[in-house]
């Protein structure tokens, strides 16, 4: 299963801990088993039981509101305090475990000490080959209420095979969670140039733009066929501009609860290269990210 193991990192903080309704979400409605997990540092066994205490309290509040949100009985929680560097502790039991999602906000607590869930969400970003669900915002009141947190999928695609790994990702929450899926590719404009001794007229200009979008609408919607065929909800939109500027600005303006990306570049902390326009958007906005890991091609 796509979704079987759902880690959340939590450090005590109320801002850590709005990653969780949406992991309660996808667990829910997929049968995920959810892992809470906390670092307490290498030396300080007191703040080991302050941690333990904690994620116990958590675990039988998650517990109930699976409950609400329609999971099955018996649904899998579990915690984990690690002793050690956060990230480090965090990429090893992801690794250890085959753990299928990091969902984690994007920042926590403010202070000293090991534990600040901001830079380390830039750390297993940079590091994890799983995928990672990054939590900027709180989600909303209403949507919470009505057990819907997750209704608009925006998917950005560059006509690549890199750019389609977070598609099987997308579309399983497509359709477990009942959400519509935009296909979302951006052209960036072509600049005109000389033929010859003049510049190419307006009006080709304008015919050369027009096949390009018409290429690019084809092949979004031949990524999104399978969609169709299973009866979910989709549709294809073609852009024209910066892409990083445009996905964020499109998702501003339609509502969109999830933005679902893929990214690559070589393991480990410290050495992951995002694409510069995932990059953008991951530090921009108050909608979620998941980013996907693309396979070197």
């Amino acid at each position: 299963m796509i979704y079987e193991k759902i880690m959340v990192p939590l450090d005590g903080s109320n801002a850590a801990e709005i990653a969780l309704p949406y992991a309660e979400e996808i667990a829910a409605r997929l049968g995920a088993e959810i892992i809470l997990v906390s670092v307490s540092g290498p030396t300080v066994e007191a703040k080991d039981h302050l941690y333990r205490s904690y994620l116990d309290k958590i675990t039988e509040q998650v517990r109930g509101r699976l409950d609400d949100w329609g999971a099955k009985e018996g649904a899998k929680v579990q915690s984990e305090v690690f002793a050690g560097k956060p990230a480090s502790e965090i990429l090893r039991y992801a690794d250890e475990n085959n753990v299928s999602l990091i969902a984690m906000a994007s920042r926590g607590r403010s202070g000293r000490g090991p534990w600040l869930l901001g830079n380390i969400a830039a750390k297993v970003l940079r590091a994890t080959q799983k995928p990672v669900l990054l939590i900027r915002a709180p989600a909303d009141e209403t949507a919470l209420q009505q057990r819907s947190l997750v209704k608009k999928i925006l998917l950005p695609l560059d006509g690549s095979s890199v750019g389609e790994a977070a598609f099987p990702y997308a579309e399983v929450l497509t359709q477990e969670l009942g959400a519509e899926l935009v296909l979302f590719q951006v052209l960036r404009p072509t600049v005109l140039i000389a033929e010859g001794s003049t510049m190419v007229s307006a009006a080709i200009y304008e015919e050369q733009e027009e096949a390009r979008k018409a290429s690019a609408l084809a092949y979004v919607d031949s990524v999104g066929s399978s969609l169709k065929e299973k009866g979910l909800s989709s549709r294809s939109v073609v852009a024209s501009g910066s892409p990083a500027d445009q996905i964020i600005g499109y998702a501003d303006l339609n509502a969109i609860d999830l933005i679902a990306m893929s990214s690559h570049g070589r393991s480990g902390i410290g050495r992951w290269v995002f694409g510069s326009v995932t990059d953008k958007v991951l530090h921009a906005g108050d909608t979620a990210v998941l980013t996907v890991r693309a396979s070197r091609e």
